[in-house]
């Protein structure tokens, strides 16, 4: 369809429209560095007269525990009322869940006074922007000289544009893949946050850890504070040069700030956490796993940070933020009768904690993994930091997606039920399936909201912040 004359009526419109951008989160071949150019973005921006630097920004980068940090960087946020907008990514059910505000209820019921709710970006307005944005959008859609606009360079520009019409007071950035040429790169933040850096996307970011903390380390900027999980020594030693360079301050969980007391119960996590001399304990959340500890801590470290240099006045409410803070997909019970677990786990690091976690939660169950992952992915090393008794090969409806009887070759298994669908795999689990097991769903955020959809199960705002 000829878009320069065709302007968008309804939602479905805007989709199609945003469908006709390249996606690459839908590709793998594709060459990293010479595809993803900041200038476009910078030009678009321009173009499109959006002053994305009034964005006050926390940009997180890493390669697990992005999407956990800044949702809870951004319910600390709101809890001290500050209208916050959240931008992460991919999504489960609707593209519009990339693009969130959190900000408190000033309704006067009593229920619902002093409460603070996640809204999407409404469908209206995504229809109403892309129609503003369409001309420009179309001038740049392909330049000799900075090639083809993408999806995810569309969508950016359009959560910028969103949250400076909101007048949104603070926004959290996740970026997408890597972080030196990522879309959301442009922006000079307040404060940079680097999650834990494993191996994935090695075709794109490098081979070894040094080379992938090179680019995820490209959100660093000058003279703005660094807030780091711990690393390997490779990661930490390109983390630091990168900090000396750009003349800013390194704060490292287990060294500049720590938890303590960590209590890990069948529901919920207590723990304390201690900066600068404080501490401040039994704070409570509700994502299961020790490594969410972690990711909660870096959030508080963030906005602390924010805190002692003025540019957050408010009372912060650690307890309530953190207690209401939720995330899809994260080591989440889907059902107790059978009993389904998904976890978006989509690396061998991440497989490595979810198999930690099963074994701490459910110590006595027997395995029955349904299983499958983009074409990109190391399976054969996802597939060995677990310890299954069933293995059910399926795909998921992305071109990226393995063909089952393709993970089963290559990862040399010598007996897997194989799945064409979620829908079959789920089936073939509950025949396996008795009281001394477990039905665990992962290998990618993909597979998770396909069998969530087919379970119905979709726990996106049912907690609010007090």
């Amino acid at each position: 369809m000829n878009y320069k004359n065709h302007s968008i009526k309804n939602f479905n419109d805007a989709i199609s429209y945003l469908d006709s951008f390249v996606n690459y989160e839908k590709k793998t071949n594709y060459s990293y560095g010479k595809t993803l150019k900041l200038q476009r973005v910078e030009r678009l921006l321009k173009n499109l007269n959006i002053d994305y630097k009034r964005l006050k920004s926390i940009h997180i980068a890493g390669t697990k525990g992005k999407g956990s940090t800044a949702t809870f960087c951004a319910y600390l946020l709101a809890s001290a009322g500050y209208k916050t907008g959240l931008y992460t990514s991919p999504h489960f059910f609707d593209f519009r869940e990339r693009i969130q505000i959190l900000a408190k209820n000033r309704e006067q019921s009593t229920e619902s006074r002093g409460k603070t709710k996640s809204s999407l970006i409404s469908k209206e307005d995504v229809v109403r922007l892309i129609e503003q944005m369409r001309p420009q959008l179309e001038q740049l859609r392909f330049t000799a000289r900075l090639g083809a606009l993408s999806f995810f360079e569309v969508y950016t520009a359009l959560a910028f544009k969103y949250f400076l019409e909101k007048n949104t007071d603070f926004v959290v950035l996740e970026t997408g893949l890597g972080g030196r040429l990522d879309a959301t790169n442009v922006v000079s933040p307040l404060i940079s946050v680097i999650t834990h850096i494993g191996y994935d996307h090695m075709d794109k970011l490098g081979t070894t850890l040094g080379e992938i903390a090179q680019e995820k380390s490209g959100i660093i900027k000058k003279n703005t504070d660094v807030v780091s999980a711990s690393q390997a020594p490779s990661v930490f030693e390109v983390i630091r040069a990168k900090a000396r360079k750009t003349k800013s301050e390194l704060f490292v969980f287990g060294e500049s700030f720590e938890s303590a007391n960590e209590h890990l119960k069948s529901q919920y996590t207590n723990f304390d956490f201690r900066f600068r001399g404080k501490t401040f304990d039994k704070l409570k959340i509700f994502l299961k796993g020790k490594h969410q500890i972690e990711n909660a801590s870096l959030a508080i470290a963030s906005v602390f940070l924010l805190k002692e240099k003025g540019i957050i006045s408010n009372n912060l409410n650690l307890k309530t933020a953190l207690s209401n803070s939720f995330l899809e997909g994260r080591f989440e019970v889907l059902k107790n009768k059978p009993l389904i677990v998904s976890d978006v786990a989509h690396n061998a690091s991440s497989f490595r904690v979810l198999s930690e976690n099963l074994k701490f939660y459910y110590p006595s169950k027997k395995i029955i993994l349904i299983f499958s992952a983009s074409n990109d992915k190391d399976i054969k090393k996802m597939l060995g930091k677990i310890k299954y008794k069933h293995l059910i090969l399926t795909r998921f409806n992305n071109p990226r997606s393995y063909k089952p009887q393709e993970i089963k070759d290559i990862c040399n298994v010598k007996f897997a039920h194989i799945a064409e669908d979620i829908n079959r795999a789920l089936e073939i689990a509950k025949q396996l399936y008795n009281n001394d097991s477990i039905i665990v769903i992962s290998g990618s955020l993909f597979l998770v909201s396909e069998a969530k959809q087919i379970l119905q199960i979709n726990n996106r705002n049912t907690v609010e912040i007090q």
